[in-house]
């Protein structure tokens, strides 16, 4: 049994209030849609566990913003950025799904989709931060694990609410799960706004001047003419009038689209026309412009076997083309690592034929250096077609040099923003190698609640031990310095999810090895298996809960005792002992993490808990006071951080706080904090002193 603990951290967020003319409000989230169609946010009538997920921004600053290269990015990193001139009127919403196709006026707010795939809004708590073109913080707000109920989080009410609550129970939702674009009601956030039509709405670049007409609309008050603004997200497809003018009296005119014929064979093109005025909302349309060239060919390559041996192993490669030649076809073929593997220059295709073959050829050297990826690319020596690439796995004929290593010690989740998420490796041989070994986790993330999706894939390749751990953890870890920093919020909380320690991975994040749902993998892209564990959280797999993989691997499923996913399992003793369940960590029962550290002291109990409580907290201008009982005897210091700790780092206060002990064993951290002002957000905590 461990006796070590760690005390939780005390941590209050600091809303200073600032003037709504000023500002951008992050007004709703949605982390969890609902696991059946009422979690449909985006219209489509599809629910997507990744593309119902959304965030709702409001343009509160008194005036039209364009928000061109501003970005959103979460506790993981960059999920959205706005490419092109993006008009917000004062008043209006934008709202950024995950993906999918969002269908629906969205209270005529603009609308668009994760341009890095998906919004990735983790369940159990995340940071969602708006940065502006010059990467300065525009606003960010942060949510615990309220995010994880199958419904959005929303102000209350909208846009003034300090606090987020649950969609459903806020006043006037009548019990909707969100609302995005809209007021928690449903209604638009209020002003005027512009709309535009296209017919047709498709045609070829071919068609020239005037291919379609567009009609631009407005509401409110029609009593002045109106000069309105005009726009093409692609000056090589279409164009449009630079302004386009309402009469007096009138709600709408029309203007010319013209086509724009080019010599690109470039399939169809989705162009967006944007209509813009001063204090409207923007409207859109979306025009597709069909080319007129014969579709470039396309090629497919595929090898038989993927993974061959450096002794004289080989593999086929096959290179199929859409479309036949009357001369033939001649590509390059490339080879990222000869010393692994060679081929042929060039492969040849003949004519009036559709595929054409190549050999792979493993290379055989002296060096126990493990399997090998390499990559093979067939490219068009015109640069026209587009290029193909594969990998393949080269095995070593060399006795393997790797130890025995296990997965020890993991932690998915823990109170408040989840900075101390990790996996801890251990081996008997110190200072072990990670020459060409994988952790991978299989869960539902990014997949829409299908099991088995790759969520992440660590390559450890190049990384060794320092002593016979080694820590593959949060950026923002408090607990241990990670020696594989893998990013902030790096495991999914909520459902079951399966850690992986492999070698020679092939596959990519985001790849589903069990497609059908099953609970049996239908591919392992991996050489071999060292460890595997499952963190099961209970109910009907597949749905929302997922499926424990390690067991059908011949490893361990960790089943929850308390109506949960287990968030913390170790070994006990190290390398040996059964992965279990251990406590999550409460002022009842002290989490016993020791990642780096050994798991077992002998038996000695850990210390009996302690009971840490906020008596009270204030803040007058720049001087506050945080009062808490509990602490012990121990020296603690007031911290500040702006963003927690993300890129901002927790820092002591320029001028320390003056610690008063109170009559009823309380402590009062008295405090100046001269950077407390302007509306600004800040976060403090209370921590061990250094």
């Amino acid at each position: 049994m461990k006796k070590t603990f760690k005390l939780a951290t005390l941590l209050f967020p600091l809303l200073l209030s600032q003037a709504a003319s000023g500002q951008w409000v992050i007004n709703e989230l949605h982390a969890d849609p609902a696991s059946d169609i009422s979690g449909d946010a985006n219209g489509d009538g599809i629910r997507n566990g990744t593309e119902d997920e959304f965030v709702e921004l409001v343009n509160l600053t008194g005036g039209d913003v364009d928000i061109e290269n501003w970005t959103i990015n979460d506790g993981f990193g960059l999920r959205h950025t706005f490419v092109g001139s993006t008009i917000v009127a004062d008043g209006q919403a934008v709202v950024v799904f995950g993906g999918g196709t969002p269908t629906g006026t969205f209270g005529n707010s603009v609308v668009q989709v994760a341009s890095e795939g998906l919004v990735g809004l983790n369940n159990g708590g995340d940071t969602v931060t708006v940065f502006d073109e010059s990467l300065t913080q525009v606003v960010s707000v942060t949510y615990g694990s309220e995010g994880g109920n199958n419904e959005s989080l929303v102000r209350d009410p909208d846009l003034t609410g300090v606090t987020f609550v649950g969609h459903s129970a806020a006043a006037g939702s009548n019990g909707a799960l969100f609302s995005p674009g809209t007021q928690i009601g449903g209604s638009p956030f209020g002003g005027d706004s512009l709309s535009v039509s296209v017919d047709p709405s498709s045609f070829l670049e071919s068609a020239g001047a005037s291919a379609a007409t567009g009609t631009v609309t407005r509401t409110g008050d029609l009593t002045a003419s109106l000069t309105v603004t005009l726009s093409s997200s692609d000056l090589t497809e279409l164009t449009v009038p630079a302004t386009v003018e309402i009469p007096a009296a009138a709600a709408s005119a029309d203007f010319d689209i013209d086509a724009v014929d080019d010599l690109d064979q470039d399939a169809d093109q989705s162009v967006q026309i944007t209509a813009s005025g001063p204090n409207l909302f923007t409207g859109s349309a979306t025009v597709t412009v069909s080319d007129d060239e014969a579709p470039i060919p396309t090629i497919e390559i595929a090898a038989v076997p993927t993974v061959l041996s450096e002794n004289g192993g080989s593999s086929a490669v096959t290179v199929t083309i859409s479309d036949a030649s009357p001369s033939g076809y001649t590509f390059d073929v490339g080879v990222d690592d000869s010393s692994e593997a060679s081929a042929p220059a060039t492969v040849s295709i003949a004519p009036n034929a559709t595929s054409g073959t190549f050999t792979i050829t493993g290379v055989d050297d002296v060096l126990s250096d493990g399997s090998q990826t390499v990559t093979v690319t067939v490219s068009d020596p015109g640069a026209i077609i587009l290029e193909r690439n594969l990998t393949i796995i080269v095995t070593d004929d060399e006795a393997s040099e790797l130890p025995t290593i296990v997965i020890n010690e993991i932690r998915t989740d823990d109170v408040g923003v989840d900075d101390d998420e990790y996996v801890e490796l251990y081996s008997a041989e110190a200072d072990f190698d990670l020459t060409d070994v994988w952790l991978i986790v299989l869960g539902d993330f990014g997949a829409g609640d299908t099991s088995g999706n790759v969520d992440r894939a660590y390559s450890l390749n190049g990384s060794s031990a320092t002593g016979n751990y080694f820590v593959i953890g949060s950026d923002n870890m408090l607990l241990a310095t990670p020696d594989y920093p893998a990013g902030t919020n790096i495991f999914e909380n909520g459902d079951s999810l399966t850690f992986l320690l492999v070698t020679g991975f092939t596959g990519t994040a985001g790849v589903d090895l069990d497609v059908d749902n099953d609970g049996t993998l239908d591919s392992t892209p991996w050489v071999s298996l060292l460890d595997a564990v499952s963190l099961v959280e209970p109910g009907d797999a597949p749905g929302a809960v997922g499926f424990g993989y390690a067991e059908s691997l011949g490893f361990t499923n960790v089943l929850s005792a308390n109506g949960f996913v287990p968030a913390y399992v170790y070994r006990n003793p190290n390398g040996t002992g059964d992965l279990i369940a251990g406590p999550f960590g409460d002022d009842v029962t002290p989490a016993i993490d020791s990642p780096g550290a050994d798991n077992s002291d002998g038996g000695v109990d850990p210390p009996g808990p302690v009971n840490v409580e906020l008596v009270g907290f204030t803040m007058d201008g720049t001087s506050g006071s945080l009062t808490v009982s509990g602490l012990g005897a121990d020296i603690y210091v007031v911290e500040s951080s702006t963003d927690l700790g993300q890129a901002d780092a927790w820092a002591p206060l320029a001028s320390p706080a003056s610690e008063v002990d109170n009559p009823d064993g309380s402590v009062s951290f008295n405090f100046v904090d001269p950077e407390a002002v302007g509306g600004a957000k800040i976060f403090y905590r209370v921590a061990e002193a250094p």
